[in-house]
């Protein structure tokens, strides 16, 4: 992992030099929010839509945000030279014992910037996946938060790369389809760009709401719909969606080919108005600093 320079607690340091308490609730128990953000020629994308996500989770489960956090993304990403970078913003509730949150947090909040560039593979032949063993609960009270603590994901992934694919999609508690491991799905059905609903417990993706406005503006129909796992044998085509890896077709899934089992026509189309976005800056959003 490439050592650079980090945002930490009000501060660019170092980041061999940079650490985190033992006691630190983040690391011993995943009480934190994550974003994950991209940026394209040094500046970061939908980094108000990513600040206000963060800051609706944050209220929900009471961890307080310090002020002027888009300044300090702007300023991770410039101190580390980086014109296309993977930036990672981790807020915990800090330091504290046992599982009640503490009445006076204390938060550690940490801002990473690293060199990115998503493998050209990934959007030329699409990427496999494999049906998770674990569900994902839509009844959970953290359901809908980017929270810390991915271990059902670690290991979904092992076990689809285990098995030769790339990634792992969940189902819900009622089987529904959910989301890969990092990332929304849509499916193609009927000439209908589909994706399944917050309900399902499933992540308000930055990339995805996105990806919703594009295909209703070019006059396709897009929605949020309960999907059953056979939707994925009549669909043409299906793929997933993040900021890292933008639009990427999901060619085969449980060893069934997607449609053609190449990727599609919607996807692509998707990802080149996607791509013009990100050029535009006309989806950057905001001027929230929290």
């Amino acid at each position: 992992m490439s050592v650079g320079v980090v945002w930490m607690n009000g501060e660019l340091v170092d980041a061999a030099r940079a650490a985190i308490g033992v006691y630190d609730r983040g690391f011993l128990l995943g009480d934190g929010l994550f974003e994950t953000m991209r940026a394209y020629g040094g500046r970061v994308f939908a980094l108000g839509a990513h600040l206000e996500r963060l800051r609706r989770g944050a209220e929900r489960i009471g961890l307080p945000l310090p002020d002027g956090l888009a300044d300090a993304v702007r300023a991770t990403v410039a101190a580390n030279g980086l014109a296309d970078a993977a930036v990672r913003l981790t807020a915990s509730r800090g330091p504290g014992d046992g599982l009640a949150p503490p009445e006076a947090p204390a938060p550690t909040v940490v801002i990473t910037a690293r060199p990115y560039r998503p493998d050209p593979a990934w959007h030329e032949r699409g990427i496999r996946a494999a049906l998770a063993r674990g569900r994902l609960d839509e009844h959970r009270a953290t359901a809908g938060l980017k929270a810390l603590g991915y271990l059902e994901a670690v290991v979904a992934v092992a076990e689809a790369r285990a098995a030769g694919c790339d990634d792992a999609l969940f189902l819900d508690t009622a089987g529904h389809l959910a989301e890969a491991a990092a990332s929304n799905l849509f499916v193609v059905v009927d000439d209908e760009v589909l994706t399944p609903p917050l309900s399902c417990g499933v992540l308000p993706g930055i990339t995805r709401a996105a990806v919703l406005r594009l295909a209703a503006r070019r006059g396709w129909t897009a929605l949020e719909r309960e999907l059953a796992p056979e939707a994925l044998a009549r669909a043409t085509e299906a793929f997933l969606t993040s900021s890292l890896r933008e639009i990427v077709p999901l060619v085969e899934v449980a060893g069934r080919a997607v449609g053609t089992g190449r990727p599609g026509p919607v996807a692509r189309a998707l990802l080149a108005d996607y791509r013009d976005l990100t050029r535009d800056g006309s989806e950057e959003g905001g001027t929230d600093d929290r």
